[in-house]
């Protein structure tokens, strides 16, 4: 008997280089099955990361609410100003909601909100690791890899920010370290089918196919690794860009006059060697393996996608599809990795919806939602109430007349720092501006209509007064009116937003 509530399957990418990426005119970056996908359902143009940075993100994601409620405020493999490794163990998840409305939970891939715990701790089922996890030395890889005579996943090196001298070596991808690899670029070895992606969408695929021979609703996460960092694509992605048709970036000359300090730290100390700061032709290779990967990474989805066809599955099927957060490469004055900050690079994601049975395709929209509000459209499509301590929003009324649903003008997204440093921000967007305050370090104010590069601070413009006031005042009372759990950070931005009055 056919299941009368949904199934539903959240495909997430980690770290993607999407905004500005794409030009119009100047140079296409389009990732093919994505596309054909976003055709098919409902595309947001304004979606964006709660917060741009991996653990605290993914863990928002997970459970409806902002990092500043969860406790995950930074990546989990640091545990300073606060931040924790994992979430509480009494913390509800999208999960346990679903599974009281009869559904089976998957989750297949990084996970990254915790050190310790995993998905199958929360009683959802699959295959993961813990904290950013080691793939290529998983034994559910190497399993995979021996079957298939792959051996040892190894790439040839083209650039690497850290270990400049291994320029045109080829390297095992094996460390205790996930970070040993990091800022680097090349090939990987053997046929597409070794590369991690293509690994998580067989698991993807097979864990689809046992649910299919369930008669029971079931959710699927199927999180990928990549296109995020080392970029070491398989020869046959690496060969469908050309690195010398890859025009400059438009911010890549940004020499960060009129900035915050933190966009300084990033550039030269948290990535401060020669190495890190490449002419544009080595950042053409770069961004031109950053690409392929990305092709690789819409490649392995499509493989997923395809299997949701082939059993049948995808008419009732609501399939959310976003990434994490965004990329900072080659961007602001030549920048690897994210950052401290709250440019459109890291903070905008792609994002779009298909549910086939319910969803008119080719719709999209302009208003502003976060990668947060998967929680609650996945639970909206559940018939499962969303509950009111929850941030998230069902993007699910925006499929039926956006124009005229009842949604907020406003997004407010959080960030805490990165890398062990502390940088408290909070960005709040509107139709046209974007302001970004910060309690002990220069506020930023940019016009993203006529600035979409964000090459104009605007903080210091006397025109733009009122503008900056009423974003303080949205501020203050959204501050008034949340549940963070550490009172003294909220009381200590209550306080430098009304002291910078």
């Amino acid at each position: 008997m056919a299941n009368s509530k949904p199934n539903i399957v959240f495909i997430i990418t980690d770290h993607q280089a999407f905004y500005g990426h794409d030009r119009e005119g100047e140079y296409e970056y389009k990732w093919p099955v994505y596309e054909r996908f976003a055709s098919e359902g409902l595309r947001f143009d304004r979606a964006y990361s709660v917060c741009p940075l991996c653990s605290p993100a993914r863990s928002s994601m997970m459970t409806g609410v902002y990092p500043s409620s969860h406790g995950i405020i930074m990546n989990t493999e640091g545990e300073s100003f606060g931040n924790q490794s994992d979430l509480d163990s009494g913390q509800r998840l999208y999960s346990h909601y679903l599974s009281q409305a009869g559904y089976r939970n998957g989750y297949v891939g990084k996970w990254h909100c915790g050190r310790e715990r995993l998905p199958i701790d929360y009683g959802i089922e699959g295959w993961s690791l813990p904290d950013y996890g080691k793939i290529y030395m998983s034994d559910a890889y190497q399993e995979y890899a021996e079957e298939r005579g792959f051996g040892d996943a190894r790439a040839q090196m083209e650039y690497n920010v850290n270990y400049p001298e291994w320029r045109g070596q080829e390297i095992v991808l094996h460390d205790p370290s996930p970070w040993k690899f990091m800022n680097g670029s090349g090939v990987l070895a053997g046929p597409p089918e070794a590369h991690e992606e293509q690994f998580v969408a067989h698991l993807a695929c097979e864990k689809l196919r046992e649910f299919a021979a369930d008669d029971q609703p079931f959710s699927l996460v199927v999180s990928l690794w990549g296109p995020h960092q080392p970029y070491y694509p398989s020869a046959e992605y690496a060969d469908m860009v050309d690195p010398a048709a890859i025009p400059e970036y438009p911010s890549y000359r940004d020499d960060l006059a009129g900035r915050p300090f933190r966009h300084l730290y990033h550039r030269e100390i948290s990535h401060g060697s020669a190495a890190a700061f490449p002419e544009w032709s080595i950042w053409q290779e770069i961004l031109a393996r950053c690409y392929a990967q990305g092709y690789q990474t819409d490649a392995a989805i499509g493989n997923v996608l395809d299997t949701l066809d082939e059993l049948s599955l995808a008419d009732n099927t609501i399939v959310i599809w976003l990434a994490d957060h965004g990329d900072a490469v080659a961007s602001h004055g030549g920048l690897w990795d994210k950052s401290s900050t709250f440019i459109e690079e890291v903070v905008r994601v792609p994002m779009a919806i298909r549910w086939p049975a319910s969803i008119e395709g080719g719709r999209r929209t302009d208003q502003l939602v976060s990668n947060m509000d998967a929680t609650a459209t996945m639970l909206d499509a559940a018939g499962v109430a969303v509950p009111e301590y929850m941030h998230s929003r069902s993007v699910l009324p925006l499929s039926q007349t956006p124009d005229e649903a009842d949604w907020s003008d406003e997004l407010i997204c959080e960030h805490m720092g990165h890398g062990g440093v502390m940088f408290p921000q909070r960005m709040i967007l509107s139709d046209r501006y974007k302001f970004v305050f910060s309690i002990h370090d220069m506020n930023e104010l940019y016009d993203l209509q006529d600035d979409p590069y964000e090459m104009n601070n605007l903080i210091q413009d006397a025109q733009y007064a009122d503008v900056i006031a009423d974003m303080k005042q949205r501020l203050i009372q959204h501050f008034e009116g949340s549940n963070m759990r550490d009172q003294r950070m909220k009381r200590l931005f209550l306080l430098a937003l009304e002291y910078d009055r």
